[in-house]
């Protein structure tokens, strides 16, 4: 999750949601990522994924990360072609699988 600039109420609110939805979808919650850099480092994201071998990446929101196109794609890529995992949108309007 990324929080530069975040609130540490509105974080505690998103670390809730993701708890809420992992419940929901019998996911297991293991660790909540606080990013507070404003570049994606999706290498390291990527590494961290796989190090844990973690299957399932639950965010807040695609918007959430990102607003710019090309970086949400580099975004998918890092975690679906590099990591081999699936994300999940916990408070997106429609809580849209991806």
């Amino acid at each position: 999750m990324r929080v530069l600039d975040t609130p540490d109420d509105e974080v505690e609110v998103l670390e809730k949601q993701l708890d809420e939805y992992a419940k929901a979808h019998n996911l297991v919650l293991l660790d909540v990522r606080k990013d507070q850099y404003r570049l994606l480092r999706l290498g390291e994201l990527s590494a961290w994924l796989i190090e844990r071998d973690i299957r399932h990446l639950i965010v807040p929101s695609m918007e959430h990360i990102t607003d710019h196109p090309i970086a949400r794609m580099l975004f998918y890529e890092a975690v679906y072609m590099d990591a081999y995992a699936e994300i999940h949108e916990a408070c997106s309007e429609d809580s849209e699988e991806r």
